[in-house]
């Protein structure tokens, strides 16, 4: 009830500012990085790898940066530059900002990133229509026992959330966007999660204190990599027969 209640403050205050809602931190950004640090010992990314893809407004930067990583390496889009450099200078850790598409970047480039030990990527999978190339994408990038943080908006059917299922919109977007004409299930994500490789998944619990709008609607989870895992489940069967390539651009 409180929740809903501030919610619709919210929104009022939406109207008299005209800002989007997306300007309020919402406070499942903050328990997902929460279950992040407690699924791992203490100090475990010190001096580690960190990508994040889709930084947003920085606020998930400035968490990743009190892990104390070796670096982040940050992705986002060209015309997303001027809001990200006000933030940015402020960062104290080392770190790399490219502006550039994660998921379209020359081959060379990418074998150049090296690897990662954690993954954030939290807003971004809805706005791409090859998600499960992308999710592939990013294991192969993580060393074993590192994470990939996803959080993903997901479909708004009610007779899909609990379904296996994309939601198609094309040729029409989710609301004023040009890019997102996909939106998948939360079972969807897990199963290409697994198709990828991904075995030992934790499907978050962040948004416990957000409300219907949010937790109906949304899908969050830490997906960790493990030498365990059957590597390229799914992407084998290019092996099988050279001929057929699944997710590879041409």
């Amino acid at each position: 009830m409180l929740n809903n209640l501030i919610w619709y403050l919210l929104k009022i205050k939406n109207k008299i500012t005209n800002k989007n809602l997306a300007d309020f931190e919402l406070p499942y950004r903050h328990y997902l990085f929460n279950e992040l640090v407690q699924g791992y010992p203490d100090r475990y990314f010190e001096g580690k790898r960190v990508l994040e893809i889709g930084p947003r407004d920085g606020e998930d930067t400035f968490r990743l940066e009190t892990l104390n990583p070796n670096e982040i390496i940050i992705f986002d889009l060209p015309d997303k530059t001027e809001n990200n450099l006000p933030w940015l200078k402020k960062l104290k850790i080392k770190h790399t900002f490219i502006e550039d598409n994660f998921m379209y970047i020359k081959e060379s480039e990418f074998d150049k990133l090296g690897k990662f030990d954690l993954i954030y990527f939290t807003g971004v999978l809805y706005h791409n229509p090859e998600q499960l190339r992308f999710l592939q994408k990013l294991y192969e990038k993580l060393n074993y026992n590192g994470a990939l943080v996803l959080e993903s908006a997901t479909t708004r059917k009610i007779l899909l959330r609990n379904k296996n299922v994309v939601e198609i919109l094309y040729p029409n977007t989710y609301r004023e966007t040009t890019t997102i004409t996909h939106l998948p299930s939360g079972k969807a994500i897990q199963s290409w999660l697994q198709m990828v490789g991904f075995r030992n998944i934790f499907i978050s619990n962040c948004y416990k204190h957000e409300n219907y709008n949010v937790k109906d609607t949304r899908f969050a989870c830490i997906a960790k990599k493990q030498q365990t895992d059957l590597q390229d489940v799914y992407y084998k069967k290019q092996i099988e027969n050279s001929s057929y390539i699944i997710g590879k651009s041409t």
